[in-house]
């Protein structure tokens, strides 16, 4: 009798602590983050783009979510906004401030007498924090998928992508790479795809469609516990392709088309997720590393620029049972805010993370009006090879918009409320409101011990 009784007693034992594994999996939200490449706002159905546009899956998560009209990217080029979202650091904290080049030396010079560019890391440390790292420590199993662009320069060189694999998502904190090395955009769009960390599959298979069956295959895979997904398909970076029947669809158009096989790839992981019947427990985030390599209309300039066509993405953000079904958001938010928002979701604490620039989401998504942040600060000490953009650095406060230009040229100040497009310099007719927000830049830069341009000494 005692033995029955004992037995009883260690299976209740068992079964109480297999339930309470099973509850914490089920109120541990899956976090799913995908980041489109080159992207600008007007390029998505929910900023009410062209008809020509076709992306119903994200114009479905739209209306299942919030539009963040105010989205903008830690920097105006890839590698830094990257290492930003990864770290819930500033790339001017970090010292990663530009694009790893696939050359070295990969930099034009400014005008004879102008500062040379400021050094930048060409890869991301090992040491600095990684959200996926805290994910794992939080029970998570962690995938990535898509295009890393943080382990080293000379990829263009390289016949597969690698430069140091020792830099490579597995050493952040991710249980499974496909993907991601140091290329900054695919070697071949189609398979045979030259890169060391995608298996070829089937000869002529599209990497966007690849991506999507990864993404569902590991959904699938890992849904019975929580789980986090880092998709950063290289869509909609250069060079343009795309499969012939979607060109055909989109009248001949290669980008609508890329679009197109985008919207593909987020729809196969919204399927995956209602077929697993996780879809009511994940956070899922859709974004952009900078603005877009083709203008957006209504914002001034593009990709590699300051002004708000450089900095500004689209993003959408659904979570069943905590953000209201179409919603919009018009608070200013970036890339560090996806660390503290991702550790926080999960039931992880950032109290010991003193080097986080982000702040945590959540509150807008469940209705404040406002993040206890008084600005927004970018540094960019660089000037950039293949078009006239120059190096800055900027600060956002509220509708302000104070842009240094480190001595190359002039400064400027905007009130994006009355000049979305920044046409119009209010620097000389706003002295005082000019000088405290350099002084504001000029603290922050301080603060996070930026390196600066370098005087040039040929005269």
């Amino acid at each position: 009798m005692n033995r029955t009784i004992a037995f009883l007693a260690v299976a209740i034992t068992i079964a109480l602590g297999t339930l309470a594994q099973f509850s914490a999996a089920q109120t541990k939200p899956n976090i799913v983050f995908i980041m489109a490449d080159d992207l600008g706002p007007g390029w998505v159905d929910f900023d009410d783009s062209n008809s020509e546009i076709n992306t119903p899956n994200l114009q479905r998560l739209a209306q299942t979510g919030m539009v963040f009209s105010k989205a903008y990217a830690a920097a105006s080029v890839c590698s830094p906004t990257r290492a930003a979202c990864i770290t819930g650091m500033s790339p001017a904290q970090i010292g990663l401030t530009t694009h790893i080049p696939g050359k070295a030396g990969n930099e034009r010079k400014g005008p004879k007498g102008s500062p040379e560019g400021a050094d930048s890391l060409k890869y991301l440390p090992l040491w600095l924090p990684s959200y996926a790292r805290e994910l794992k420590k939080l029970g998570y199993a962690t995938g990535f998928l898509g295009k890393w662009h943080l382990a080293g320069e000379g990829s263009v060189k390289a016949k597969d992508g690698i430069i140091n694999r020792d830099w490579h998502p597995e050493h952040y904190g991710f249980d499974m790479n496909i993907g991601g090395c140091a290329y900054g955009q695919p070697r071949s769009w189609f398979d045979p795809y030259q890169n060391a960390t995608i298996a070829n599959r089937k000869k002529g298979e599209y990497l966007t469609d690849r991506f999507g069956d990864e993404a569902a295959s590991f959904i699938k895979t890992n849904h019975d516990k929580p789980f986090h997904l880092t998709l950063w398909p290289y869509s909609v970076h250069t060079p343009i392709r795309a499969p012939k029947d979607l060109v055909k669809k989109n009248g001949g158009r290669k980008y609508n088309a890329m679009l197109e096989s985008l919207d593909n790839a987020v729809g196969k992981v919204i399927r995956s997720l209602e077929e697993t019947g996780t879809r009511d427990n994940t956070l899922l985030v859709f974004y952009s590393d900078n603005g877009g390599h083709i203008p957006t209309q209504w914002l001034a300039d593009q990709k590699g620029s300051l002004l708000e066509g450089g900095l500004r993405v689209p993003m959408v953000v659904s979570w069943p049972g905590v953000i209201k079904s179409g919603t919009t958001c018009d608070q200013p938010v970036t890339s560090m805010d996806f660390f503290p928002t991702f550790v926080h979701a999960a039931g992880g604490s950032t109290a010991e993370c003193k080097q986080l620039e982000g702040v945590d989401l959540k509150p807008l998504f469940e209705g404040a009006e406002k993040l206890e942040r008084d600005a927004l600060y970018w540094h960019f000490p660089h000037n950039r090879v293949e078009v006239t953009h120059y190096m800055g650095g900027t600060i956002l406060e509220g509708d302000w918009k104070f842009y240094c230009g480190y001595g190359l040229i002039e400064d400027a100040l905007y009130n994006l409320k009355d000049d979305p497009m920044e046409k119009h310099n209010v620097l000389a007719s706003n002295p005082e409101l000019a000088q405290n927000l350099r002084s504001k830049l000029n603290g922050w830069l301080t603060k996070v011990s930026a390196k600066m341009p370098k005087e040039n000494v040929q005269k």
